[in-house]
């Protein structure tokens, strides 16, 4: 009798044991499965970031602003020492605001610009790909907006080389702040 209740005893504690070294086994599985899958996507993230290098600058030499027709013409100036392909353009439009979030990219209007084409919300000073505003080049452009817009904010766009690849480079401390008024 005292045999039949070890021997019950002992099966009992095989069981527990074994459902708890299957769960470690489990966790540890996971454990190591993850540390090689971080190693592994870590290798896809790039370690360097991308900049504009000093001396990319645009200007707005002039500028017309028609508040009734929503027309706003602008005559930039690649004044920095490095060919710029576009820019970001958005707007302010409270005049209580001071972040600029309308993007006006979509109101770019070819007709009333000399050369460019907007695209993926970035306007580019040429439509020939490959094409960018060199050093001392103007350009006008031309918007129509369909609402009244207080100040503009232009970020220089850049194409640099990374690697063996072009990659689209923004600009942000080449910023470009100009307050609008009717004219």
């Amino acid at each position: 009798m005292f045999l039949f209740i070890l021997e019950g005893f002992l099966m009992k504690n095989k069981k527990g044991i074994s459902a708890i070294v299957g769960y470690v086994l489990l966790i540890t599985f996971g454990i190591i499965l993850s540390v090689i899958v971080f190693n592994y996507l870590r290798t896809y993230v790039p370690t360097d970031s991308l900049d504009c290098p000093d001396g990319v600058s645009l200007f707005i030499k002039n500028y017309t602003y028609d508040c009734s027709s929503g027309e706003l013409i602008l005559n930039i100036k690649n004044n920095g020492k490095f060919n710029v392909e576009g820019y970001y353009a958005h707007g302010v439009n409270n005049p209580s605001v001071e972040l600029a979030t309308v993007d006006l990219s979509r109101n770019f209007d070819m007709d009333l610009s000399e050369d460019g084409i907007n695209f993926t919300g970035i306007v580019y000073f040429k439509k020939q790909a490959g094409s960018n505003l060199k050093n001392n080049e103007e350009i006008e452009h031309g918007f129509v907006l369909d609402e009244m817009i207080y100040s503009l904010q232009i970020i220089p766009v850049r194409f640099q080389l990374d690697g063996n690849v072009q990659r689209v480079v923004s600009c942000g401390n080449a910023r470009l702040v100009q307050e609008l008024v009717c004219t």
